[in-house]
């Protein structure tokens, strides 16, 4: 359980989340990231979730191109305030037969997945893809793991951290006043 009250301001981006100790399984998101709380310091008006919106999801796939964190990803928003109007508390309550993201109760949970089925076919990945001029067999990056917990059956550390923009679309380009474009060629 982290209390925490987020800060708000265009462009922030304040999150808790954690890191495998070791990439085990592979370099980023092979290994697994398991993000408790991440939102963006806008204001309510902006339309893309700002501050009154909390977000939980799991990050994990073979490559960093074939991601399926949109299929184990949760939200939560505060109708009547914003997250930076007081503090919360963001909670991950993690074993071998479930994870669970909430914030300030279990009945407002960003994330609740029940380790039921291997990570690798969760994903649906494909047998062969393609990379560039080349095609890959994908292999399991997760078969030597625990099964259905794998990439999730490693230690992780907690970060906690507030990033200020960024150009990976957490602030999609079009979206309110952002003053820059995320694949501009002048930085």
């Amino acid at each position: 359980e982290i209390r925490a009250r987020l800060p708000r301001g265009d462009w922030l981006w304040p999150a808790l989340w954690m890191l495998p100790q070791n990439d085990t399984y592979g370099v980023w998101p092979a290994s697994g990231e398991i993000d408790i709380m991440e939102s963006r310091g806008n204001g309510p008006e902006y339309k893309a979730q700002g501050v009154d919106y909390v977000r939980g999801s799991l990050n994990w796939g073979p490559f960093s191109w074939l991601n399926g964190v949109s299929k184990t990803f949760g939200w939560w928003t505060n109708r009547r305030k914003t997250f930076a109007d007081g503090f919360h508390t963001f909670v991950l309550e993690w074993d071998a037969e479930f994870m669970r993201i909430y914030v300030d109760s279990r009945l407002t949970y960003m994330l609740y997945l029940r380790f039921n089925e291997p990570f690798f076919k969760r994903g649906d990945f494909p047998s062969v893809v393609a990379n560039g001029s080349d095609f890959i067999h994908l292999n399991d990056p997760w078969a030597s793991g625990t099964r259905n917990v794998a990439p999730f059956d490693q230690p992780f550390y907690l970060i906690m951290n507030v990033a200020v923009g960024g150009t990976n679309g957490w602030f999609p380009d079009g979206v309110g006043n952002k003053p820059w474009l995320d694949g501009s060629l002048s930085k």
